[in-house]
């Protein structure tokens, strides 16, 4: 095997601020798989440094948006964006959860950072929800990059990994 995945960085992009668990559920399942059988250095968002959007922060901007206090959600939030976004420069490859049914404006924006970037965006949808996808998600991804499993999503990186698929297109 050539282990052609082993130590680039993979940001792991997805609903956050529209979801009950705070986007941490998949990430947890998917980071240590990528890590271990990839050698990927995986970039969570949800982990991050500065304060973020998550548990009392995300209460915090909800409150902000209630009381219409616009001015301070941008001055706080606005760290929160370039934060991601700079993780979205910095990583090889986007692996992005993709639900029609979560308002992803975030996602939404590293998607089409990645993709004016050119950077492979492997995409994990819920074949339950096909009705509601939106059809400009797939203008931003490759016809092979998008994956209603897991299990097939990790298939394709296997042969990523090893070689078996042409990865010119990659870097």
């Amino acid at each position: 095997m050539s282990y052609y995945l082993k130590g680039k960085n993979v940001y792991l992009s997805g609903p956050i601020h529209g979801v009950a668990d705070d986007g941490k559920g998949w990430r947890e399942m998917v980071s240590p798989i990528l890590s271990a059988d990839y050698g990927l250095n995986v970039v969570d968002p949800c982990k991050k440094s500065i304060a973020g959007e998550i548990g009392e922060d995300k209460k915090r901007f909800k409150n902000l948006i209630k009381e219409k206090n616009f001015k301070e959600l941008k001055n706080e939030f606005y760290k929160i964006v370039r934060a991601d976004l700079k993780m979205t420069d910095q990583s090889d490859f986007l692996i992005v959860y993709y639900s029609p049914s979560v308002h992803m404006f975030g996602t939404i924006h590293e998607m089409v950072v990645a993709s004016n970037q050119k950077k492979p965006i492997l995409v994990k949808y819920d074949k339950e929800q096909l009705d509601n996808i939106n059809p400009w998600i797939f203008c931003l991804i490759k016809d092979n990059w998008a994956f209603d499993s897991w299990n097939d999503m990790f298939s394709y990186l296997n042969k990523i990994n090893s070689g078996e698929l042409d990865s010119s297109h990659w870097w």
